[in-house]
């Protein structure tokens, strides 16, 4: 054993030394990779409920909405017809006072 010439072991404490260091960089690669995939889910979780929220207020907001529109449509609709009933009234006092008119005339 005490034959071993001194370059071989210097070579195997380099490997030695490399390789160890290479375990080591690979150790933290993969815990980085994990901390990043976490990451990633945690990200897609708040994303997911983000639009689940959204939409869900977009539901609301669009109910509100044809709700709204609906109630105009009906307003616009009354006052649609009042304004008929008070121009036919209009027409007919108009017609009544030319009468009068022609009466007197």
């Amino acid at each position: 054993m005490g034959d071993e010439d001194p370059t071989e072991k210097f070579s195997l404490e380099l490997e030695t030394k490399q390789l160890g260091e290479l375990q080591e960089s690979r150790d933290e690669l993969l815990s980085r990779v994990s901390h990043l995939k976490r990451d990633l889910q945690e990200w897609r979780f708040k994303l997911d409920n983000q639009v689940k929220s959204y939409r869900s207020e977009l539901g609301d907001l669009r109910k509100t909405l044809n709700s709204e529109v609906t109630q105009l449509r009906d307003e616009f609709a009354d006052l649609r017809q009042t304004l008929k009933q008070q121009l036919e009234a209009t027409a007919e006092m108009a017609a009544e006072e030319k009468e009068d008119d022609d009466e007197d005339a």
